[in-house]
């Protein structure tokens, strides 16, 4: 990464024409990009439930009606049937539809001279000639149990006309849901004069008004969104290119994310459509701290190109690993199988790596263009700041660190107290705004009639005929009962529903009654056509469905409805049949249940991804534990909050926890990573916080700002789901913000962070280490975790490691080069003792025997030494006790040998007459 960035800051115009390019190819796939709305969107794709249904439907039919809705005082007036009539023709002349059921098609099953018959409620013909008549024909309607609180309310002057739709034709661009709408709307307001209520709804309605308001919102939180972001830079960064570079990444990112999703036809729907927003407000996170670390270049006096090389080498790793997490963040949203959340996984996933391309293209390319233009070189809401603030901060913190942790663990305790609080909703309906006309309208169908929604009961027996026998007739009735007598719906039909009615013509009964015996049905059958009941009835008879219209809203207690229904049905149905409860109602809880797991499972696999990728980095699985907290905990204050202010798991909400983490996760890891830095060059664990906070005040609070502001923007919007989802995604920042800056520094003050990096850079010098005495029988990893708590040096030819009389604090391994031992007299000579190569250990017999040093180490020629300090091998020895031991018999083995070795030489001088003194360092 840091060298594609060093590659686009030297050769700009390469950058600038790879932009260019990438934006033709994507400029030409948008116009293929279309708004659609689609109830199978918010289900589950490919489960059994879905399968199952797709069955039932091509058993009984698949019918999408739109309602026209009518109320007034005498219902029946003849002024206002002739108007109906019209209209009613006007609807069968429309090309999608497919017939219209109103009282004047429903049949009115009556015996009449002793003959069956099977007219109308209303004649076209010969509309009520008075009153009486027309009450007398709204009586007869009311007990028609396939009128009654579906086309006709049983206590109230409303009536409905069911508009059944053909299946939709995409390819005939005149048919679409707008039109759908318009035409019934037009139709519906020609009878205003007459009725006075009269309006059409159904789902074309609610798909065109929720594509209206996506259009309209677009172009409403767009500007909204880049005004947050421009504030938010403006007033941090206060650099005209710093300003507009993350506006132009965001720009190209969009642009391609739209071609994506024209190249793949995936549409803009609720969900997707605030993808665009998202890359704003997230995409420019990456570019800040780029931004930030070229700038903290040119404050330290480099020139452009010096600044970009450091802000390449400070910051290219660190922008692909918080990219990585982020990405992840947006992918995992598609674990729940809902297709509108796999569509959004996908493609903000997709836009946030295109986002993460524009980024390390364009930002070195233009930078090196005209990164020497700036305003003052820092920001000025940061210019009165000092080193102290953040010292005095830090000091603060640490001197009051109990009593933060208390009241942190008081908050999350309160905050996993209103977790059990939080409701379910996944009603499509609930993600238009209450003010929503469309909305109001179906909660006046849900008050007034059964409602819009239905659940079916498929009664099987795997056996002809069986529905035409008495006993399993009753067995439908028995449900229907149970169904009435809960409250659970207004309006349960079935095919034993048409034979209670055929029944009750025949023997001139006021109300339907259930055939006596499989005789009678057998008579009855000759008057009943199949295609009067396949909505209800297989041809062969051997099943039977049981439609229930409701106006149950909430998820939860929709799921109760089913669960009690269901063991009703297994504790009292005949053994000789079974019954499975199905349709869109049942799919919906599927949905929500596949929504909370997918919610959970996101998660826990991001916070597991998390640690995993830290504890890599870091070469320590706990520090990537303890990197989780401050991304943990604002998710536990974000649910709590969810149960305390009522705010439902919905599929706004359901994205709202996995996103925020994948962002928040950033701001952890640059700290992290900046405190590894510090402390490594200060050596001083609170120096290194003191300047790891205040290095990391400004880019943090800077994305975090604008990361809060852009999801405030989603709060004007008007989809429910899509507000709670913004002020969320906000409320998850600002804590996670006050976690980096509070739990962050606690966390890690009592650890000392190891980068992969670091490890990396050693590797060219693996064979000296592995071969080096005090490294014997360790592996590599050991190795590594031992070494690291150390430090690389660089001493020229003739440079001093050590001198003379110096406290003994440091042990010393050779890595390259070579460096003499020798005791200086009192003459200003010094006499070799002994000359140390690769991979040897010199400088620990005076730090183990705690006393200054007694000689002298000079680099014969430029060499490199890893520094070991008495407080590293000693944290050493507490957290990594076996590598601890083994080194120690190794320091022991390789003194005993370099002491015999000694020893030797002192003896061959002595027999030659040589007699010298020596000591060892």
């Amino acid at each position: 990464m840091n060298q594609l960035l060093l590659y686009f800051s030297k050769h700009p115009w390469i950058g600038l024409g790879i932009i260019l390019f990438i934006s033709a190819i994507a400029s030409s796939q948008v116009d293929k990009l279309e708004v659609r709305i689609s109830a199978n969107e918010m289900l589950v794709q490919n489960n059994q439930e879905q399968e199952y249904y797709r069955q039932v439907l091509s058993l009984f039919g698949d019918e999408q009606i739109s309602l026209l809705y009518l109320s007034s005082d005498n219902l029946l007036a003849r002024d206002k049937l002739e108007a109906l009539k019209q209209s009613i023709a006007r609807l069968k002349k429309q090309p999608y539809v497919e017939r219209v059921e109103s009282l004047f098609s429903v049949p009115w099953i009556k015996t009449v001279d002793g003959y069956l018959d099977k007219k109308p409620y209303l004649d076209p013909d010969k509309l009520p000639d008075s009153p009486q008549q027309a009450q007398h024909i709204l009586e007869e309607a009311r007990k028609n149990p396939f009128l009654r609180n579906v086309l006709l309310s049983p206590d109230k002057d409303i009536m409905a006309v069911a508009i059944v739709l053909k299946k939709a034709d995409r390819d005939n661009p005149a048919w679409n849901d707008e039109t759908i709408t318009n035409d019934l709307n037009s139709i519906a307001a020609s009878l205003k004069p007459f009725y006075a209520t009269s309006f059409s709804v159904g789902f074309p309605q609610v798909r065109t008004e929720i594509a209206e308001r996506i259009r309209t919102e677009q172009l409403h939180l767009f500007p909204l969104a880049v005004a947050a972001l421009l504030i938010a830079l403006f007033l941090l960064l206060r650099q005209l290119i710093d300003i507009l570079l993350p506006i132009m990444t965001a720009a190209f990112s969009i642009l391609w994310t739209f071609g994506f999703m024209g190249a793949t036809d995936i549409p803009i729907n609720v969900v997707t459509s605030i993808i665009p927003i998202l890359l704003i407000i997230v995409g420019s996170t990456e570019d800040i701290h780029l931004l930030s670390e070229f700038r903290h270049g040119q404050k330290s006096g480099l020139d452009a190109t010096a600044s970009l090389k450091h802000m390449s080498r400070r910051m290219g790793g660190i922008v692909l690993l918080t990219f990585i997490t982020t990405y992840l963040g947006f992918l995992s949203v598609g674990l729940s199988r809902i297709e509108v959340l796999w569509q959004f996984g996908l493609v903000a996933s997709t836009g946030l790596a295109l986002n993460f391309l524009a980024t390390i293209i364009l930002i070195p390319s233009v930078l090196s263009l005209a990164g020497k233009w700036q305003l003052d070189g820092k920001s000025r809401i940061y210019s009165g700041k000092s080193y102290l603030l953040a010292k005095r901060y830090w000091e603060w913190l640490w001197r009051h660190r109990r009593s933060i942790i208390v009241f942190f663990l008081a908050w999350t305790l309160v905050a996993i107290i209103g977790i059990p609080r939080i409701h379910i909703n996944h009603n499509a309906i609930d993600s238009l705004g209450k003010d929503s006309e469309v909305r109001q309208k179906i909660e006046l169908i849900n008050q007034n009639l059964a409602g819009l929604e239905s659940l079916s009961i498929i009664v099987d027996s795997g056996i002809e005929d069986t529905f035409l026998k008495v006993r399993y007739l009753e067995e439908l009735e028995q449900i229907q009962k149970y169904i009435r007598e809960k409250g659970w719906s207004e309006s349960t039909t079935s095919f034993a529903d048409h034979l209670s009615m055929l029944n009750g013509a025949f023997q001139e009964l006021d109300e339907p009654l259930m055939p006596e015996s499989d005789d009678i049905i057998t008579e009855l059958m000759i008057f009943l056509k199949h295609d009067d009941v396949k909505a209800y009835i297989t041809e062969d008879y051997s099943h039977a469905r049981i439609l229930v219209r409701h106006s149950i809203e909430s998820s939860e207690k929709l799921q109760a409805v089913i669960e009690d229904l269901q063991q009703f049905i297994d504790h009292n149905l005949d053994s000789g049949l079974e019954a499975r409860i199905t349709g869109d109602s049942v799919l919906t809880l599927s949905a929500t249940n596949a929504m909370i797991r997918g919610q959970l499972q996101s998660i826990a696999l991001l916070l597991v991804i998390i640690v995993l990728i830290i504890g890599v980095l870091f070469t320590e699985l706990k520090v990537g534990l303890l990197a989780a907290l401050p991304n943990f905990f604002p998710v536990i204050v974000m649910f709590g909050f969810m149960g305390y202010m009522e705010i439902p798991l919905n599929i706004g909400t359901t994205m709202a926890a996995a996103i925020a983490i994948g962002i928040a996760v950033d701001d952890t890891l640059h700290f992290m990573l900046r405190y590894n830095r510090e402390l490594k060059a200060r050596k001083n664990h609170n120096i290194a916080m003191e300047h790891s906070i205040y290095g990391e005040a400004l880019p943090v609070v800077s994305t975090s700002i604008a990361l809060i502001a852009g999801f405030l923007v989603f709060t004007q919007a008007s989809f429910e789901p899509v507000v709670q989802f913004g002020a969320l995604g906000a409320l998850v920042i600002a804590t996670a913000l006050v976690a980096d800056f509070i739990i962050t520094p606690l966390a890690v003050s009592s650890l000392r962070l190891v980068t992969i990096w670091d490890v990396l850079s050693l590797r060219l010098r693996k064979n000296v280490l592995e071969k080096s005495a005090l490294f014997k029988n360790l592996k590599p990893w050991q190795i590594r975790q031992f070494i690291l708590s150390g430090r690389m040096v660089e001493y020229a030819k003739g440079d001093f490691v050590f001198r003379r009389s110096e406290v003994s604090t440091e042990l010393f391994v050779l890595l390259t080069g070579k460096v003499d031992v020798c005791l200086p007299d009192q003459e200003g000579s010094c006499n070799l003792l002994e000359q140390f190569y690769p991979g040897d250990v010199f400088g620990d017999v005076a730090l183990f025997a705690n006393i200054p040093r007694k000689t002298d180490a000079v680099a014969v020629e430029h060499s490199t030494v890893l520094v070991l300090t008495r407080e590293g091998i000693e944290r050493t020895m507490r957290h990594r006790p076996l590598i601890s031991a083994r080194i120690f018999a190794n320091l022991t083995a390789d003194l005993s040998r370099r002491m015999i070795k000694l020893i030797s030489k002192q003896q061959l001088r002595s027999r030659s007459g040589n007699h010298q003194k020596g000591g060892k360092s």
